[in-house]
């Protein structure tokens, strides 16, 4: 039974096709029509309004009672609600007026040459309504006046677009920091240069610390040698490297061998990443580890960072491997990571989320709207910046551990079905394998 003081949310897109509105529902993989009813209660779930508030907007617009709207709509909201589609707080969202992000990740296109299992955002071919280089000029533009300090390169593959120096040299030239996120494979020397040349940082993804397990992995032979040469040229043309690896249940017994392996090659940073089926991912669901072996690893790592001293960066809940903080958590802590807070994702599209998780939410769109003004006034950036710790419901209230973790990563969540539980990565949550 549906709560009407809450305030419920629908964030994802309805688009009107053949005079029906179409659902791509991110989770299940599905289209679904909705007729207009349909719609306009979705509508109205915005994050602000509470329930009571959209059914007494329901019941004047269709000269019903309140009880008579709530019997027709209640069994759409709690079938979305299981869905994972729609969001309840007890709260209403709020709008923030907050600096400018410190950093922007952009993937500057969908394509790659490779066909990784787990890509979030399914990488292959180029979508039809990538940003134009013009495009591309123009929002590093409005990027630097705002006062945006960082912009990460990414992809697909950033560097299979044409003009990819090009947008890499005018960013460097409006003093923006530069980061590419590769898959290495077509870093020569050239490239290797010029992106020394313009300053740039890169980090290199690698699932496995020898070619079996990566090429399979990636779904292309030969890859896993022309990333080890993209990265050894990089770092003799003395580029900060970041060597990046995916944790799943393919490499995660590999993982300290790759870690020997980044030290060897001599890169700056070691960083592993959980997986989150998303994307292509979200078929292959068994490739996600359970939080019990992360922990096993997490810890061997900490010891091993010690030993061997290539720099690891921050690990999800490593936090728990050290004494909680004294005293109780505010509720008001902000919950999640910084997505749409120091940071945000630009889709190939053109599209503002707080990250790539997120793909399918209703988002502005750059080719339409100065960056600048999406910032401050995108309702799904301001939605994420308004939620708080005491949205989540399960173990993570009482831990001793929230204010500094803050519930983690809420796309693992989402792509479980319910952003609001207890992280499905903490082996606090899941002790046990």
């Amino acid at each position: 039974m549906v709560d009407k003081e809450s305030v419920p949310y629908f964030p994802f897109s309805l688009i009107i096709e053949s005079d029906v509105w179409v659902l791509h529902n991110p989770l299940l993989g599905i289209e679904e029509e909705l007729n207009q009813a349909a719609y306009f209660v979705l509508k109205l779930c915005d994050g602000y309004r509470t329930l009571e508030e959209v059914i007494t907007e329901l019941s004047g617009f269709y000269g019903e009672s309140e009880d008579v709207i709530l019997k027709r709509i209640e069994p759409m909201l709690l079938r979305y609600t299981d869905e994972g589609l729609l969001w309840w707080r007890s709260r209403r969202m709020t709008w923030w007026k907050l600096q400018p992000p410190i950093a922007v990740l952009w993937d500057l296109t969908s394509r790659c040459n490779l066909r990784c299992k787990h890509c979030v955002v399914s990488a292959g071919p180029s979508c039809p309504d990538e940003l134009s280089l013009e495009d591309c000029r123009r929002l590093i533009d409005e990027m630097s006046a705002f006062g945006v300090s960082q912009l990460i390169l990414s992809g697909g593959e950033p560097m299979l677009r044409p003009d990819f120096f090009d947008i890499a040299r005018y960013a460097a030239s409006k003093s923006l920091s530069l980061q590419v996120a590769t898959n290495g494979t077509l870093i020569d020397e050239d490239a290797a240069e010029e992106l020394s040349r313009i300053g740039a940082f890169a980090q290199v993804s690698l699932d496995a610390s020898s070619p079996e397990i990566h090429d399979d992995f990636r779904q292309v032979g030969g890859s896993w040698d022309r990333t080890i040469q993209g990265i050894r040229l990089l770092v003799k043309e003395k580029l900060p490297v970041t060597l990046a690896s995916v944790v799943t249940s393919c490499n995660v017994d590999d993982i300290p061998q790759i870690y020997e392996l980044a030290a060897e090659l001599g890169v700056q940073t070691f960083r592993i990443l959980p997986f989150v089926p998303s994307g292509r991912g979200d078929s292959i669901r068994d490739l996600e580890i359970s939080p019990a072996r992360m922990k096993e690893l997490t810890g061997y790592l900490l010891k091993k960072n010690e030993e061997v001293g290539l720099d690891i960066a921050p690990m999800e809940f490593a936090c728990t491997f050290s004494p909680p903080p004294e005293g109780k958590t505010d509720t008001d802590t902000r919950l999640g990571c910084d997505g749409g807070v120091a940071y945000c994702t630009i889709t190939s599209k053109g599209e503002v989320l707080p990250c790539n998780y997120f793909a399918g939410a209703e988002a502005e769109n750059v080719k339409e709207k100065d960056f600048e003004w999406i910032w401050y006034n995108s309702r799904f950036l301001n939605y994420f910046r308004s939620l708080v710790v005491s949205d989540l419901h399960g173990t993570c209230g009482e831990c001793s551990w929230l204010s500094v973790c803050r519930g983690s990563c809420v796309a693992a969540n989402f792509s479980h079905g319910d952003i609001f539980q207890s992280n499905r990565h903490c082996w606090l949550v899941y002790p046990k394998n």
